[in-house]
C-alpha cells in the first residue's frame, strides 16, 4: 500500500482556524544593516554626526520594537536636519507611518524622498513600500511601471494576488522578453503559485514546449511539484513495505564529538523497543570529497518567520561563515531563501564560499517580506507557508542522491496553544496524515533538519522539548508536533538557541558529516496504514550515544 500524499490547501484550510496573532515582519535585511552600521561606519566624523547618528539608531530601535509614533518622530527630527541619514529617515518615517495606518500620508513622506533625494539608495526601499500600500487599498501598481527588476517583481506578485487574469500577460511579456534569466525565473515563480485554471494551462504550455529549455525545465519541475502536492508525488507516495529503511546515524562521544572507527556488532537497533537484524551497514566520511554516498549542506534563510535584526544579523554571519578558509567550503552547500512567494533553492550546491557570498547578495531582495493584500500574516499563514514550504524542499532535493543536512536559520513557525481548536475527528484525523507525510518525506529524501535561532534565548522555546516523542494516535495530534524544533530532533538534527554566532553554529551542524554511519533494516510489518514505530539506536561503548530519526511511519 501506498502512503497517501494529502498536503495542500484543502488539507490545511481545514486545519487552520485559530484566533490572530502576527508573524514577525521582515523589513528588508539590506536596508537595516545599513541603517544600524551607519552609526558605526561614519559617527566618529563629528560630534554633530555622532548625535545624528545616535537618534537614527534610536530610530531603528523603536522600528524593531515595533515602537511607530515614537519611530515617526525620531526619524522626522533626523530628516529636518538634512543630514547625510536624511534619506533613509524619510523611508524609516514612511515605513512607520504605514505601520500606523496613515498610508496616505506614508505616500506623501516618499514622495518627499523623491523629490529631495532623486540618487538616494533608499527609493527602491520606499518604491516597495508604495507597491505595499496600493496593494492593500485594491490598486496594484502595474508591472511595466517599474523600472528596477526587483520592483517589477513586487509589483507583478501584488498584481498576481489582485487579480490573476491581468497579470498572465504580463508574466508572458517578461518570458518572452529581453530580462534577465534570473528575473525570468523569477517570474515564472509567481505564474506557478497562481490558482486560476488559466495560470495553471500557462504553465503547463511553458512546461511543454518553451523556446528557452531552461525555464521550460523548471516550469516542468514547478508543475510535478504542484502535482505532487495535489495529487501524490511519485518521489515521496512510495511502497515502504517493499523496501528498506535506511537511517544515517551520527555517534558522538562525552563531549559531542564525532566518533569513526566502529564496527556493525558496536550497534543495536532497536524498532518499537524489539531488536532488528541490521542488513547494510557502512562508515562513511562525509567531508572526503570522493565519499561513496554524497552529503551536502543547504542553508536556509527564513524571511518569514524572523525579526528585523535578526535576519540582518544572520546575513552577516553568514557571510563570515562563507569566508573561511578563504572560501573554500568542506562540503557542497546551496542556499534557500524562504519568503512568501516560496522557497528559492539553488540549483547546484558548490564548495566555493565566494560563489554563494555572490548569491547572498545577489538575493538581497529575496528576504524582503512580499507580503499579502492585507499586509500581515496571522500565525496559521505562517504555519502554513513554512511547513508548505519543507514540503516542496523535501520533493525537490530528494531527487539528488546522498545525505542532506538543512541549516534553517530562523525561530521557525509558533504553534497553536489550545488542542480545542481541533474540533472535528476530521481535523483530527487530517492533521495526524499530515504529521506522517512530513516525517515520511524528510526521511525519504534524506534530510536531517538543523534548527539555528539566531534571536537567542528568552522566547519560551524549550517547551517544544514536551513534543518530541512521536505520535502513534489520532487521539494524541497537536499543532506543536510540527514546530520547527520538533522536526530537527526527529530528523537526528539539531536545535540551538542562545547565541548571534551562526557561522560557528553552522560548523556545529556540518560537524555531523565528519563521521557517520549508514544503517539498513527490513522494518516489520504494519497492521494499519501510518502505524507509527519508534526507532532507537544504541552503542556497546561507554560513553557514548547515537543520533538518529526518531521513528517513521510504516504501511501494511
Amino acid at each position: 500500500m501506498k502512503t497517501r500524499r494529502v498536503l495542500g490547501a484543502a488539507l490545511l484550510g481545514l486545519l487552520l482556524a485559530p484566533p490572530m496573532a502576527f508573524c514577525a515582519q521582515a523589513v528588508p535585511a539590506e536596508a537595516f544593516s545599513a541603517a544600524t552600521n551607519s552609526s558605526v561606519e561614519e559617527g566618529d566624523s563629528s560630534t554633530a554626526n555622532a548625535r545624528d547618528s545616535g537618534l537614527y539608531s534610536d530610530g531603528t530601535r523603536a522600528i524593531n520594537e515595533g515602537r511607530w509614533t515614537d519611530a515617526v518622530a525620531i526619524f522626522a527630527k533626523v530628516a529636518s536636519e538634512q543630514d547625510e541619514h536624511a534619506d533613509g529617515a524619510l523611508y524609516w518615517k514612511a515605513y512607520a507611518e504605514n505601520k500606523l495606518g496613515q498610508s496616505g500620508v506614508a505616500l506623501n513622506t516618499c514622495a518627499e524622498l523623491r523629490r529631495d533625494h532623486p540618487k538616494s539608495r533608499w527609493m527602491d526601499e520606499c518604491g516597495a513600500l508604495e507597491i505595499e500600500i496600493r496593494a492593500k487599498s485594491g490598486q496594484p501598481i502595474q508591472p511595466q511601471a517599474e523600472q528596477n527588476e526587483d520592483l517589477k517583481l513586487l509589483a507583478l506578485n501584488s498584481l498576481m494576488n489582485q487579480d490573476e487574469l491581468r497579470a498572465l500577460p504580463e508574466i508572458q511579456q517578461i518570458l518572452n522578453g529581453n530580462f534577465s534569466e534570473k528575473f525570468k525565473e523569477r517570474a515564472l515563480f509567481i505564474l506557478a503559485q497562481g490558482h486560476s485554471k488559466q495560470a495553471q494551462e500557462l504553465l503547463e504550455q511553458i512546461a511543454q514546449g518553451f523556446d528557452n529549455p531552461a525555464l521550460q525545465a523548471k516550469a516542468a519541475e514547478m508543475l510535478a511539484g504542484r502535482h505532487g502536492q495535489q495529487t501524490g508525488s511519485p518521489a515521496l507516495a512510495t511502497d515502504i513495505s517493499s523496501r528498506n529503511i535506511t537511517l544515517d546515524v551520527v555517534v558522538t562521544d562525552r563531549f559531542g564529538k564525532p566518533v569513526a572507527g566502529l564496527q556493525p556488532q558496536d550497534f543495536t537497533l532497536l524498532d518499537n523497543k524489539h531488536p532488528q537484524n541490521i542488513l547494510s551497514f557502512h562508515a562513511e566520511d562525509g567531508i572526503n570529497a570522493k565519499a561513496d554516498a554524497p552529503v551536502e549542506v543547504i542553508l536556509l534563510v527564513d524571511g518569514i518567520n524572523s525579526s528585523v535584526d535578526s535576519l540582518a544579523n544572520t546575513r552577516y554571519e553568514l557571510e563570515k561563515y562563507l569566508q573561511q578558509n578563504s572560501g573554500h567550503l568542506a562540503l557542497p552547500t546551496s542556499f534557500i531563501f524562504l519568503t512568501d512567494l516560496g522557497a528559492k533553492i539553488q540549483s547546484q550546491p558548490t564548495r566555493d564560499g565566494n560563489t554563494l557570498i555572490a548569491d547572498l547578495k545577489d538575493d538581497a531582495t529575496s528576504l524582503r517580506m512580499f507580503r499579502n493584500p492585507r499586509g500581515y500574516y496571522n500565525a496559521a499563514e505562517c504555519w502554513q507557508l513554512s511547513l508548505t514550504a519543507l514540503d516542496r524542499i523535501a520533493v525537490s532535493v530528494g531527487r539528488r542522491p546522498g545525505r542532506k543536512l538543512i541549516v534553517w536559520i530562523g525561530p521557525g513557525w509558533s504553534a497553536f496553544a489550545r488542542l480545542a481548536w481541533l474540533t472535528t475527528n476530521n481535523q483530527q484525523q487530517g492533521l495526524f496524515d499530515y504529521i506522517a507525510v512530513v516525517a515520511t518525506a524528510l526521511r525519504e529524501a534524506r534530510i536531517t533538519l538543523y534548527s539555528i535561532d539566531p534571536a537567542g534565548v528568552g522566547h519560551g522555546q524549550f517547551y517544544y522539548e514536551n513534543y518530541l516523542k512521536g505520535v502513534a494516535t489520532v487521539k494524541q495530534v497537536d499543532y506543536r508536533d510540527l514546530l520547527l524544533q520538533v522536526l530537527a530532533q526527529q530528523t537526528g538534527g539539531l536545535v540551538f538557541f542562545g547565541t548571534n554566532d551562526i557561522a560557528s553554529l553552522i560548523d556545529r551542524c556540518t560537524a555531523d558529516a565528519n563521521a557517520y554511519y549508514i544503517l539498513s533494516f527490513n522494518p516489520p510489518p504494519a497492521s494499519h496504514p501510518n502505524e507509527y514505530h519508534s526507532i532507537e539506536v544504541q552503542i556497546d561503548k561507554p560513553g557514548m550515544r547515537a543520533r538518529t530519526r526518531t521513528g517513521y511511519y510504516a504501511q501494511p
